[in-house]
């Protein structure tokens, strides 16, 4: 087989890893903690956006800063949950979507 071959061949692995990168980029997700007392916001690359503290949830700074870490977690299980958390879970979530097929039929010949 030869180079131009395999790389053609990796089309579907590429479209693959754009369409998963454009998803990343463009993801938000928000953490709560305390009924919404306290919201985190986050971006698909791991960026935090907004923090959002409720007046009431102001008062006690050990509670306050209990519930921004809670937001935070839940924020990040989300990410986890639609992205993958380990480096092995994201790959087998973008080649999921990718037509392996066609990759194997090519190297068949």
């Amino acid at each position: 087989m030869d180079f131009s071959m395999l790389a053609g061949l990796m089309g579907p692995i590429q479209q693959a890893m754009g369409k998963a990168e454009a998803a990343r980029t463009a993801a938000r997700f928000e953490g709560k903690a305390g009924g919404g007392a306290v919201t985190v916001k986050l971006t698909g690359l791991l960026q935090v956006e907004k923090v959002t503290i409720s007046p009431a949830a102001a008062g006690d700074a050990g509670i306050l800063e209990d519930l921004v870490t809670a937001a935070l977690k839940d924020a990040l299980a989300q990410y986890r949950n639609a992205f993958g958390g380990t480096p092995q879970e994201q790959m087998q979530k973008l080649v999921s979507g990718a037509d392996l097929g066609a990759l194997m039929g090519g190297l068949k010949r």
